[in-house]
Parts: structure tokens; C-alpha cells; sequence
């Protein structure tokens, strides 16, 4: 029986029409997977996972040919999760909002852009999606738990418009994971750091969902252990070139499994990332 993981991460594309401070910076080639690769991939890994992230780097609704990417999602029964800066998704709502692959649309609103209408036009076409598509509205700028001045902005923007009640926009305030109706949801957390191979910080303890419940293939088809490894710094095999198995069984995924497994990652990425902090043994 294969294993199974909870979501593989399918980076389409590493291309982003906005340049937020918050992220890290893209040192691969750019590229956009194309529909033959992206079906390569499915057919590949449809056996080890029910759904598929379309995101590392990049911004997938950029992507020429979304419409296709989701076709073969659905093609392969696989549900899509994707994660939007939100600036195209006017754009392309009418083409993909009665998608069945589509599952859940990340949007994170804490996004860099100057466009005065950004929110309200999130906003009200968001209701044009089916209603079985979850949506999350991620604000992940908060400093020690606290909201800072635009995220509240934010949080009055999105309680003015859904008309929110008074105990809701108190939950919106104090609490992390909040649902404003049956399938829109607020998540709030703080500012996100992305792991740099090149920082001073090193903590060779810790333990990483990474390989247990989830690995990433980059748009040039390598494989690597979790959407944190936004430039490839592990690669543990390419999935044009090898099949999921032989990657898996190979030494260095083992040892690196092996590694999270005894709370010592020894890569020296996973030794720099903050992230892992986050979870227990």
C-alpha cells in the first residue's frame, strides 16, 4: 500500500505580479509549468495524495492556463487548494468559480498592493463562488499576536461587509481561526518568516511535519521537502526524471526522515527555519 500524504505542494508557477516585502526572494529561473508537465506530475502522484496545494512561490491565478490546470485536477480526482494574493482573482472568478476541483481559495489579504478597491473587490466577488468552495482569508502580519494598523482596517472592512454580529468582530479581535459564515473563515497569525540558508540563527533540535504529511515539487519538477524551500536548497530528487517511490526510498530522504523523526534535522535549511518550533514530536 502506498503512503499517503495529507497534500502535496505543486509550485505552477514561481512568477508573481507583486513584490511584498514579507516574501523571500525568488533566486530560481522563473517558469510556468505547462499543462503536459502538470499532467506528468499528477499521473505520478495521484496514488499518494487526495489533494494538491498550487503553491510554494508564485502566484497560480497568474498562471495562462489555470482553467486547464484544474480540468486535469479534476481529471485525476484530486481536490486543489490554492493560495492568491487576490489581485487577479477578478479576473478569473467567472472561469473557475464552478470548478469541482477546487476546494479552497487561501487569500492573503495582508498583500502589498495599491489598488484602493483591493478588499471590496475580493469581497464581492467571492460571492460568486460555488458554495461548496471553502474560503480563508489569511492576515499574517500580526506582532506578538496583536493586529497592526492596516490588519485592523482590514478586520473593519470584512466586518462591515459581511455585517458581521458583535461577537463575531470581538472574535475577530482576540482569537486566530474564526468563522464568519459556513464556508468563509478568518485566519490570523504572525508576520511570516521564511527559513534563509545564509541566516546567523541555527537550532539543530526540532521537529517537521515535513515528509510525514506533506512534500513540494518546484516548477522545474524537484522535489523538495515542504513549500518552505522556496529556492530548492534540498532537493531530494526531480519528478520528471524519477517516480515518488524511488525519491522516497532514497538515502537522502531517508536520512532527512529520519532526522525529523529523532527531532535533529540535518539539513542546514530545516536547521534554519523557525518554523519547525511550531510543532511537537
Amino acid at each position: 500500500m502506498k503512503k499517503k500524504f495529507r497534500k502535496i505542494y505543486i509550485e505552477i508557477t514561481n512568477n508573481c505580479n507583486l513584490n511584498c516585502s514579507f516574501c523571500s526572494e525568488v533566486k530560481r529561473k522563473r517558469k510556468f509549468m505547462s499543462i503536459d508537465e502538470f499532467e506528468t506530475i499528477l499521473e505520478k502522484i495521484k496514488d499518494y495524495t487526495n489533494y494538491i496545494y498550487l503553491h510554494v512561490k508564485g502566484e497560480p491565478l497568474l498562471h495562462p492556463n489555470i482553467v486547464g490546470i484544474l480540468d486535469l485536477a479534476e481529471k485525476y480526482n484530486l481536490k486543489v487548494n490554492l493560495t492568491t494574493n487576490g489581485t487577479l482573482f477578478p479576473k478569473v472568478v467567472d472561469k473557475i468559480k464552478n470548478k469541482r476541483a477546487l476546494h479552497k481559495i487561501n487569500f492573503s489579504l495582508h498583500s502589498e498592493n495599491n489598488d484602493p478597491n483591493y478588499l471590496d473587490n475580493i469581497f464581492k466577488n467571492v460571492e460568486k463562488l460555488s458554495p461548496d468552495i471553502v474560503v480563508i482569508y489569511r492576515l499574517w502580519t500580526l506582532s506578538n499576536g496583536k493586529l497592526d494598523k492596516k490588519s485592523t482596517g482590514t478586520v473593519e472592512k470584512l466586518s462591515k461587509y459581511y455585517n458581521l454580529s458583535k461577537e463575531i468582530v470581538e472574535k475577530l479581535q482576540t482569537e486566530n481561526n474564526v468563522g464568519i459564515s459556513s464556508t468563509i473563515y478568518v485566519d490570523k497569525d504572525n508576520e511570516f518568516e521564511w527559513p534563509n540558508i545564509n541566516a546567523n540563527n541555527k537550532d539543530t533540535m526540532g521537529f517537521c511535519h515535513a515528509l510525514k504529511t506533506h512534500i513540494a515539487i518546484l516548477v522545474d519538477g524537484t522535489v523538495v521537502p515542504c513549500c518552505l524551500d522556496a529556492n530548492g536548497c534540498v532537493p531530494l530528487g526531480n519528478i520528471f526524471e524519477n517516480s515518488l517511490d524511488e525519491i522516497m526510498n532514497s538515502e537522502k530522504y531517508k536520512r532527512l526522515q529520519k532526522s525529523f523523526q529523532d527531532n535533529k534535522p540535518c539539513e542546514k535549511l530545516c536547521q534554519k527555519c523557525s518554523f519547525k518550533l511550531k510543532f511537537k514530536a
